[in-house]
């Protein structure tokens, strides 16, 4: 009996601690959490309104080449949807970080696609107009800032990976940040 009595006291109290535990280790983690998400957002803010200017250019390029039949004009789809989208998150979410870098790495992607597939599609030949401006977004360069950002973002996932701010960032809502990919700029041709 004295056992059963002890185990009635002991295990209450354990719950007890490990609910304090959780909670201390939740708010202690907040302050680092939040300090290191801060740092994404302001480099995003940068790298933001340069791809503004990128992906503007990618729209001139991808207007310029919509009236072409044949395979092309799927990838000019793809753009003009991931354009919108960019756009939409822009004028709606600014502030959904995760969303925009998904939504700018998808322009890449179908940027370097629509380049390619551009420079090599017979009904283009000798469309300089057309050509000139697939061109021009190609020799756009990636944005200096695009490195900051993915340090940050680095930070803050090596962070937000560490067992004792794993629970904190579910629960606080720290959600993963993809980084910005820069693996596969378009080179002028």
């Amino acid at each position: 009996m004295p056992v059963l009595r002890w185990l009635r006291i002991f295990v209450p109290l354990l719950l007890v601690a490990v609910l304090v535990a959780g909670t201390v280790l939740v708010f202690t983690s907040r302050s680092d959490l939040q300090t290191s998400r801060r740092r994404v957002d302001d480099a995003w803010q940068p790298l933001s309104r340069s791809l503004a200017d990128r992906y503007g250019a990618l729209h001139t390029a991808y207007t310029a080449v919509n009236e072409t039949p044949g395979p092309l004009k799927q990838i000019v789809h793809d753009v003009s949807s991931d354009y919108a989208h960019w756009r939409d998150l822009e004028e709606h979410d600014p502030g959904n970080v995760a969303a925009a870098v998904e939504a700018a790495n998808a322009l890449e992607a179908d940027g370097r696609r629509l380049v390619r597939a551009a420079r090599v599609a017979p009904r283009l030949e000798g469309d300089e107009t057309a050509l000139s401006r697939v061109d021009a977004y190609a020799a756009r360069p990636l944005p200096e800032s695009a490195a900051a950002f993915d340090e940050a973002v680095d930070q803050f996932e090596k962070l937000r990976a560490r067992p004792s701010y794993t629970l904190a960032a579910r629960i606080l809502g720290y959600d993963a940040i993809p980084d910005f990919d820069t693996t596969g700029s378009v080179r002028p041709s």
